[in-house]
């Protein structure tokens, strides 16, 4: 079948897991086949021996021969081969003592069943140890792959075939031979094959798959569509800008992938302490041995006794902490549009306590417009409007920054004309400098315009009054004399506070930091709900307001979406960027929202904060489990096999305790 969005990562990790289980499965099934008759010749001992010399041997030789074949099936062979690989390369493991668990109960009744004597064997030990221990894996992996599951099947909704549109009519097409620009008829009730741009028809489509939202947004010709989202009402054209694995769903599925195959930092902390924790119950379990040997109880009972704590003491639980809540968590962050880049980030994000927003694309929407256009006398020759633009345009064409496409797409609306620079430079947040027509034109914010020799005076009077009404300015320079104005405006993004209300709620202190005017600046925050404001910073001023609140001890999240925010991205403790950044943004981000609703923001940290939460939980209750239990299994209160089956309910306590990530109540 052809290839879809995703399938490369979601069928390899959907296999995976599904040829995991199937495993589990069949040792499982070897592990009940052998172990049960074993077990149950032991309960039935007194039944089947007989009176006979050497009449107690046989159901034990028959429990040896069955205790064998158990060990070198699927049920034991795995595991002892683990152990063995764990001695080898002298690293401390959970197989290594669940190994030495099943070997010692399994050697001690092979030296009672040759010794012929009437002493207590140990084999049902080994055989509920290995059927608890295959028990406890299978319902792990299968809570596992359930976990995972839900992103996978995303993926697997994909379509395989697409309605292509060519001059010749409509024919279907593969999903894997769609190439960027192509055009695709999508039909209602149909899923959206890539990322697009709808370029005819209308149509309500259902985003509630890639970004939860629950009602359906209408779509125009312009607006953006994206991978996995279905269409429910209408016909519709759209024009292909992001396929295959480049797509959103096939970035969710990889993103998802990788977050769940690293580690958070308390993960990091539980394996060295598991790495420990192994060798001192080797120890403690030989001290048991040895202790009950000397207070006169037989070897066997002794053997019973170390079996016992070294099944206990295994740490199943605290291995399965942490994999399995990030692994529960970040595939619900993908359905609900969070793109989580690994399990370090989705830990920092829970811990994150100050949020700083860049203003422009991030709380605004990022389009500005230009609204007024100033001219100034330069000399005995003041430009009219148009030639303020003209200028302005043909110094910023090059420029990726959102206002100076603005300036660019007003030119453009005029019908003006532009003139390559013969040189140009730009400076990132801060403005342009060019030289057009034989002469040096600057572009760019007051600062810039200061920075650069330019005499301001004569027009701060209007700066001041357009930047208090919220809009921002950009000033034109022609030979170091200040020559117009252009006002611009951006809205502020509708979500914008909303999401800061929240945050607020959530005891997360909010603060923006921008590049734009103070005044303008605080007008936006002021319409947000925003106090603290850091305005006229530069890239690098962004970065140090970063490393200055980290190194009094904050844990910092920066949100960001251009290229001049990708320092503040990087030295952040989590980094929070759009799906429509900039390439630069979107690589430094460890966070990335698909759908550019800010309102995911708090529902990250949300649902960060109780991944965080949960982990905590774990691993405290793994650590508490092996308190109380070694001391128990020492003093002989709990035999092996009540062992095996209490880290069994241990572990799968811990994997159901990670599974409430998943419910269906909200975020909070």
């Amino acid at each position: 079948a052809p290839a879809r969005p995703g399938d490369s990562v979601s069928g390899d990790a959907s296999r995976t897991h599904d040829a995991k289980l199937h495993e589990h499965k069949q040792a499982l099934a070897h592990a009940l086949m052998s172990g049960i008759p074993v077990i149950a010749i032991q309960y039935l001992g007194p039944v089947l021996s007989s009176s006979e010399p050497g009449g107690h041997v046989w159901p034990v030789a028959i429990q040896a021969l069955l205790c064998t074949v158990l060990l070198i099936s699927a049920a034991g062979a795995p595991i002892l081969v683990g152990g063995l690989r764990a001695i080898i390369h002298r690293s401390g493991n959970m197989d290594l003592l669940v190994s030495l668990g099943v070997v010692t109960a399994y050697v001690s009744g092979v030296a009672s069943l040759l010794a012929a004597a009437q002493h207590p064997t140990h084999f049902h030990a080994a055989a509920m140890i290995l059927c608890f221990i295959n028990l406890g894996r299978y319902l792990e992996m299968r809570a596992r792959r359930d976990a995972s599951s839900a992103v996978a099947a995303l993926a697997r909704r994909m379509p395989t075939t697409a309605q292509l549109v060519t001059n010749d009519g409509v024919t279907n097409i593969a999903v894997d031979k769609i190439n960027v620009g192509d055009r695709l008829r999508v039909p209602a009730d149909t899923v959206i094959p890539v990322d697009g741009r709808l370029v005819n028809g209308a149509a309500s489509v259902d985003e509630s798959p890639v970004t939860g939202e629950s009602l359906p947004l209408r779509k125009r010709t312009g607006d953006t569509v994206v991978c996995g989202t279905v269409v429910r009402d209408g016909l519709i054209t759209i024009e292909a800008t992001l396929v295959g694995e480049e797509s959103t769903m096939g970035r969710i599925v990889a993103a998802v992938d990788r977050a769940q195959a690293g580690k958070t930092g308390m993960q990091r902390i539980a394996d060295r302490v598991a790495g420990v924790f192994v060798p001192i119950v080797i120890v403690l379990a030989l001290g048991t041995f040895a202790g009950a040997a000397l207070t006169g109880l037989h070897w066997s009972v002794a053997a019973s006794r170390a079996v016992a704590v070294l099944v206990i003491a295994c740490p199943c639980a605290m291995g399965l902490a942490t994999p399995t809540a990030v692994l529960v968590a970040t595939g619900v962050a993908a359905l609900k549009g969070i793109l989580v880049r690994d399990a370090a980030a989705l830990e920092a994000a829970g811990r994150a306590d100050i949020i700083l927003f860049d203003k422009t694309g991030t709380l605004t929407t990022g389009t500005p417009m230009v609204k007024e256009v100033f001219d100034e006398p330069v000399g005995a020759v003041t430009l009219d409007a148009k030639q303020v633009i003209q200028l302005a345009a043909s110094a910023e064409q090059y420029s990726q920054h959102p206002i100076a496409r603005a300036i660019v797409a007003k030119a453009v609306e005029w019908q003006l004309p532009l003139t390559d620079p013969s040189s140009f430079s730009n400076v990132p947040g801060e403005g342009v400098r060019a030289r057009v027509e034989a002469r040096e034109v600057c572009v760019g914010s007051p600062g810039f315009m200061r920075e650069s020799g330019v005499d301001l005076g004569p027009v701060q009077e209007r700066m001041s009054r357009l930047t208090g009404d919220g809009q921002s300015v950009v000033l034109l320079a022609v030979d170091s004399v200040c020559a117009g104005l252009i006002s611009v405006t951006d809205k502020i993004r509708r979500d914008a506070a909303p999401a800061v209300e929240t945050l607020q709620k959530l005891g997360v202190a909010v603060a923006m930091v921008t590049g734009d005017l103070a005044t303008t600046a605080a007008s936006v925050a002021g319409n947000i709900g925003i106090a603290e404001v850091e305005a006229e910073v530069t890239p690098e001023g962004k970065l140090d307001s970063v490393q200055r609140r980290r190194q009094s001890g904050r844990c910092v999240a920066f949100v960001g979406d251009g290229i001049n925010d990708a320092p503040a991205l990087t030295a952040a403790d989590v980094g929070i960027t759009f799906a429509s950044a900039t390439d630069v943004a979107a690589s430094a981000a460890d966070i990335t929202i698909v759908h550019d609703d800010l309102r995911r923001i708090p529902l990250a940290i949300s649902l960060a904060r109780r991944t965080v939460r949960i982990i905590r939980q774990n691993l405290f209750w793994a650590f508490f489990y092996n308190a109380l239990a070694i001391p128990l299994a020492a003093t002989g209160h709990v035999p092996p096999g009540i062992a095996a089956a209490a880290m069994m309910c241990s572990s799968i306590s811990v994997v159901l305790n990670s599974l409430r990530l998943g419910s269906k109540r909200d975020d909070s």
